[in-house]
């Protein structure tokens, strides 16, 4: 009796001091990988809207190229008045007739309704908008450059109108500023546009300019692209800063510039080539916070 509750109490004794082990716990399911965020669409007319909007709009725009050309005029009476005076490096041009060079679109002429229409549609540029914006024929005309280029054309001086517009293109735009009256020349030709010469098929209005100077003295250079003034539209960015460096002392004095945020040489030096989608990336991207 003795050994059998002896062998009772031990049994309860081992089974009330042991644990059974807890089963091992079950691995949580691994987080369903989440998918990536859709890439926001790209509408690259929406990048030209403001700029559009400013140059149409606002009273800042007008003010700084009435302003512009405003100081022009004085400009220019002081190179009428200093036999030395080119805005082309001249040397011994003092006999020669004087002359202006000027860019046509955003610099003489505004072009904002056809960058409306095709930021409307969401785009940066469509060709076939742009040729019947073209034979519209509509005339625009840059706050104050009527009023400058009559003057100018009052004391003697030549308006030559350098423009990448095509050949095709001349005889519409001639309209353009003939409506406009801008001083044109009946025994010269003093729209020299693109094309018009096989040493002119390049967007480098250097050739251009060069053939002004070997008849006319240049006394001022206006546009709204650096390209405008030198050879710049391939360049980097390190060397259109490097230009300006170098021509530091001409601007608003022989050179002049029209503000244009809409479109321009700049564009290349910060995007790059490719799509419009991939340029518009890239301007992102060059941002600098």
């Amino acid at each position: 009796m003795r050994k059998v509750l002896l062998a009772v109490i031990t049994a309860a004794s081992f089974a009330c001091c042991t644990t059974t082990p807890a089963p091992a716990p079950t691995p949580a399911p691994a987080p369903a990988p989440v998918a990536a965020a859709p890439a926001p669409p790209c509408t690259p007319g929406d990048a030209t809207v403001n700029a559009v909007l400013w140059v149409q709009s606002s009273a800042e725009y007008r003010a700084v190229a009435l302003g512009t050309y405003a100081n022009a005029r004085r400009m220019l009476d002081a190179a009428l008045a200093d036999p030395a005076w080119s805005a082309f490096e001249q040397t011994s041009a003092s006999s020669l007739p004087p002359a202006i060079i000027l860019d046509l679109d955003e610099t003489a002429t505004d072009n904002t309704p056809f960058q409306a229409r095709v930021a409307k549609i969401g785009k940066s540029y469509d060709a076939k908008l742009w040729d019947q914006w073209v034979q519209e024929s509509a005339p625009r005309g840059v706050p104050g450059a009527g009023d400058f280029l009559r003057y100018a054309k009052s004391h003697g001086v030549t308006p030559f109108y350098i423009s990448n517009r095509k050949t095709e293109e001349e005889a519409p735009t001639r309209r353009i500023l003939e409506k406009l009256d801008y001083p044109l020349d009946a025994n010269l030709d003093t729209m020299l546009f693109r094309n018009e010469r096989p040493e002119w098929n390049t967007s480098d209005k250097a050739p251009r300019r060069n053939f002004v100077a070997t008849s006319h003295r240049v006394l001022l250079i206006l546009g709204d692209d650096l390209n405008d003034f030198a050879p710049a539209r391939d360049k980097t960015h390190a060397e259109r800063e490097a230009i300006l460096d170098r021509t530091a002392a001409l601007w608003g004095t022989k050179w002049l510039m029209i503000p244009n945020p809409m479109y321009g040489s700049w564009e290349r030096a910060a995007a790059g080539e490719g799509s419009d989608c991939a340029q518009l990336q890239r301007k992102i991207e060059a941002l600098q916070p």
